[in-house]
């Protein structure tokens, strides 16, 4: 038989469904990162002036937990009943909540050479989801334990392409692209305030709270939560050291992971892959490049 819990009150409340063969408990519900941030970021926006149609969330009901380890939550899947005001629209509910991640535009840089004389690192793995075994991408991870972007991406970067940086040496490309932007269309509409640092949902309705920093990109916003913040890094090498760096084997072994590096010049990134990754860190360095904004 399925159980419906309530969520606190801070989040108006809403009942929530669990299906019988679901094990999972509200404490962990609430609990789970990408839950909490989700919710929070949805309720401050369903609450905003950016919100005419007086849409509001109704229900929620969880349809599948995928746990990394014998506890640890890592995917969930739910659906979520939103409807307008009048009570005639319903929007499309589904979402499949997995968290923030770092996405890193590694480039080489043969010393000597002009400055525009970049390689970028991409690294060769297999991707069930996209039906491969050899996806050429850029290197990515979850937030996981980390404790901050800077720090996830250094991390995957050390694991994936086999060099240690330190943090202070990452380029955050979409934060330097939205601290360009208001996140203004050309008639002045506002974005919704959730995307737009919105404040997270306190549960000292009294106590200011700090505005979250949305930096990232949306991977896939009509099914993912998931925000990826993309930085970058230049690394300098020998230029007679460049093709040592062709065909290495990198990853974690004992975390499934096989990894062989592909090197491509960086002004032919954009038709060298079909990862979106990497064309969204493109995209972001030639524009960043262009308004003369980028710290390199």
């Amino acid at each position: 038989m399925s159980s419906t819990i309530a969520l606190p009150s801070i989040y108006n409340s809403i009942s929530v469904k669990i299906p019988p063969h679901i094990p999972l408990t509200q404490t962990e519900l609430v609990e789970f990162p990408a839950f909490k941030s989700w919710i929070s970021r949805l309720t401050s926006s369903l609450r905003s002036d950016n919100n005419p149609d007086g849409y509001t969330l109704r229900h929620l009901e969880i349809l599948s937990v995928v746990r990394f380890g014998s506890t640890r939550i890592g995917f969930l899947m739910l659906n979520a009943e939103v409807r307008d005001a009048d009570d005639k629209v319903s929007l499309p509910g589904t979402v499949l909540l997995r968290g923030p991640s770092v996405g890193i535009l590694a480039l080489l840089h043969p010393e000597g050479t002009p400055k525009n004389n970049l390689y970028v690192i991409l690294v060769l793995q297999p991707r069930l989801a996209g039906a491969t075994t050899s996806m050429a991408e850029i290197p990515a991870g979850m937030l996981d334990d980390h404790g901050s972007f800077a720090g996830a991406a250094a991390k995957e970067i050390e694991e994936e392409v086999g060099i240690t940086i330190s943090e202070d040496k990452l380029i955050n490309l979409s934060e330097l692209a939205i601290q360009s932007s208001p996140l203004l269309d050309k008639d002045q509409t506002k974005e919704s305030i959730g995307l737009a640092n919105a404040p997270p949902i306190s549960e000292s309705p009294n106590q200011e709270t700090q505005k979250q920093n949305l930096d990232g990109l949306f991977s896939s916003a009509g099914l993912l939560d998931e925000v990826i913040t993309y930085h970058a890094f230049v690394h300098e090498i020998p230029e007679d050291e460049l093709e040592q760096w062709k065909g290495r084997l990198t990853g974690l072994r004992d975390k499934g992971e096989r990894i062989t590096l592909k090197l491509v010049k960086f002004d032919e990134l954009w038709k060298a892959t079909r990862d979106s990754k990497a064309l969204c860190a493109w995209a972001l360095w030639k524009g960043l490049e262009e308004a003369a904004r980028l710290p390199y």
